[in-house]
């Protein structure tokens, strides 16, 4: 038995030492090592996203609830994550797609209303952390749903201006854009409907004199594909 299993491994070394006159195992085994840290890193990535895309979604949700504080605070906490990150997305920049870009797109979106509800305005892509062109775009087009639904809020309250205020910023967000084909056309298709949308809630809110009866959103048409792909979960 002991000499069938030298004979076997002997055998196996012989073959082993045959090939490798045949490729370079060298390169092979530093591809590998190279893969496998890989994969480690992109499992960090999709872990740590995850606290990215919770936290930002966290912040929406505290926005509507009128805790800016709070929404802040949640933000912060993403920034920190998106420190620890950003060093491994720059060595490898294949490690963005996915999880990563994903997380930022909601990242972009939160920052943006928490902007909008302090400033009114739309805040730059240069004051957001590591934020890219197409996840700044999604997060902007997707913040124009949010948006609508403080609106809708604000229309409960009778505040006029509030949401005249909702409106233009749409408005002005969608003069500015202009697609072929792809993500962010579809996108653009929701931020069409949001417009609408705020331009039905103003012209409803005229129907109904001051100390009428309460303000009541009319059923609206179905929402267009991908429309409702940033509601709060």
């Amino acid at each position: 038995m002991g000499r069938t299993l030298h004979n076997h491994f002997y055998r196996g070394t012989e073959m082993t030492d045959k090939y490798a006159a045949l490729i370079d195992q060298a390169s092979f085994q530093r591809m590998s090592a190279e893969m496998n840290a890989f994969d480690d890193k992109r499992e960090v990535i999709i872990r740590q996203s995850r606290d990215i895309l919770k936290a930002s979604k966290q912040a929406i949700f505290s926005m509507h609830r009128g805790a800016l504080d709070d929404a802040t605070a949640k933000l912060a906490a993403a920034d920190r994550v998106i420190s620890q990150l950003a060093p491994l997305i720059e060595v490898d920049r294949s490690l963005r797609t996915g999880s990563f870009a994903a997380a930022m797109e909601e990242y972009a979106e939160a920052q943006c209303f928490l902007h909008f509800l302090e400033h009114g305005t739309l805040v730059s892509i240069d004051k957001l952390h590591s934020v890219e062109r197409e996840e700044y775009l999604s997060g902007v087009v997707d913040f124009t749903g949010e948006v609508g639904r403080y609106a809708v809020a604000q229309a409960t309250k009778r505040d006029v201006a509030q949401v005249e205020a909702c409106r233009d910023i749409v408005e002005a967000i969608s003069g500015e854009f202009s697609f072929r084909n792809g993500p962010l056309r579809k996108k653009y298709d929701s931020l069409k409907y949001n417009l609408k949308k705020l331009e039905n809630t103003l012209y409803e809110l005229s129907l109904v004199p001051p100390g009428g009866r309460p303000f009541e959103l009319k059923a609206d048409e179905p929402l267009p594909p991908g429309a409702n792909d940033d509601l709060i979960e």
